[in-house]
Formats: C-alpha cells, sequence, structure tokens
C-alpha cells in the first residue's frame, strides 16, 4: 500500500480526471481508537478539539478525531505547515475549502474513512459500506433520478443485489453532488451532466491488503 501519513491512515492511490488526477488516502477508524487524544491535542484546531466534547456517542467522537486528522495531515504536508495550522473554511452550502486552489473531499462509511485531494478541480469523494438497505424500493423511488432508476433495473436484471444496485448508484450520485457543493435536496438543476465521476472498485480492492475485512464501493468526481 501506499505511504502512512504520520500514523493516520495511508495513501490508497491516485485517479485520473480530466486533465487532472486526484490522490487518496484511506484511514480505519478501528485502528486508532488509543490515539485519539493524542491526535487531537497534535493535529485539530482548538476549534475541532472544542467540538469533540460535543459528542455523546464515543465512537462518533473518535471518527470525527480521526478525520480530521487525516484530512489536516495531508493537507498540512502539500501546504508544509503544521496540520493545526491548516486554515480549513466552509462554503455557504457547507463543503470544506482552503485557499490557494487545492481541492478536497472526505467520506465515510462504516469503520473507513476516505479523503481525495485535487490540485486544479473541485472533486468529490463518498464510499459507501456494503449492506442491506432497508425499504430500498422506496429509497430508490425517492432520491434516484429517471436514468439512475433505470440504471438501477439494468442493474438488477443482470444479477446485482438491489442492495448492492443502490449503493453503487448512490455512491456515483454523492460523489458528483459533493464535487459541485451542494446537497440532494439543492441538487435540482444541478449541471450534473458537467461531472465526471469515476467508480473507485480498483483501488477499493486494494483495501483487502491492508486488512480492511469489509467490502466498500465508492467514487470521485471531479466538476
Amino acid at each position: 500500500m501506499g505511504k502512512r501519513t504520520r500514523d493516520v491512515g495511508a495513501r490508497l492511490g491516485s485517479i485520473r480526471g480530466p486533465d487532472t488526477s486526484a490522490d487518496l488516502w484511506y484511514a480505519c477508524v478501528g485502528d486508532h481508537v488509543t490515539d485519539v487524544e493524542r491526535f487531537s491535542r497534535e493535529f485539530l484546531s482548538d476549534a475541532e478539539r472544542g467540538r469533540v466534547h460535543e459528542y455523546r456517542n464515543p465512537g462518533a467522537a473518535e471518527r470525527y478525531v480521526v478525520t480530521r486528522s487525516l484530512v489536516r495531515l495531508v493537507l498540512g504536508a502539500h501546504l508544509q505547515i503544521a496540520p493545526r495550522d491548516v486554515p480549513v473554511s466552509r462554503t455557504d452550502t457547507g463543503k470544506p475549502v482552503i485557499a490557494g486552489g487545492m481541492h478536497f473531499n472526505v467520506s465515510h462509511s462504516g469503520e473507513l474513512i476516505l479523503f481525495g485531494l485535487c490540485q486544479d478541480r473541485p472533486i468529490g469523494v463518498d464510499v459507501e459500506r456494503k449492506r442491506d438497505v432497508q425499504r430500498v424500493d422506496l429509497l430508490v423511488a425517492r432520491w434516484l433520478d429517471e436514468p439512475e432508476q433505470a440504471q438501477f433495473a439494468r442493474l438488477t436484471s443482470q444479477g446485482l443485489a438491489a442492495s448492492d444496485a443502490f449503493l453503487r448508484i448512490w455512491s456515483l450520485k454523492e460523489a458528483r453532488l459533493k464535487a459541485l457543493g451542494v446537497g440532494i435536496a439543492g441538487s435540482a438543476g444541478a449541471p450534473l451532466h458537467s461531472v465526471v465521476v469515476h467508480a473507485l472498485d480498483d483501488l477499493l480492492d486494494n483495501l483487502a491488503v491492508a486488512g480492511v475485512t469489509a467490502d466498500y464501493v465508492g467514487a470521485v468526481a471531479f466538476a
């Protein structure tokens, strides 16, 4: 696998986009449960450390610390500044951004955190742990548009389980929306056709080499 990032996860690989590429890193929350206090102290901003104590669920707090630590370590290495000093802010729609034209996005599902970095194009990243999706038909009808519903029908007609088909399409949709910096509620009229999206099957298959036992699907999109 790739080079480890100061004990928080490792580089997963890269994927090509239109005239650019994105580098991807991952971390597993369970690998760092005993490191949470140190990560929080060494890598997080003052505001983020204060936010940790707002979580009532210890697991959610651990995931937050590991996620923010991975983001800050990778960005800090690229900007050549201390991780806790990386100036992360948010757009009006809530997408995290930094100054200097560098684009990044992060996603998590189950134990896995996936982080993407692109030098010159907005990107969106999504990862989904494969699982049984309750009331999948209702979700398809409510959240997928007509082309996506047609794609869902094709995948299931080819023998793919309904939950797997939905998660596959959902990861592609989420990556597109995140690249544009909009949520699903505000996606009406968004230029989704202009976003180039790639499934991450080959890269996520490599996680088995690193001992990640759960199966995941994911996508990265370039706006």
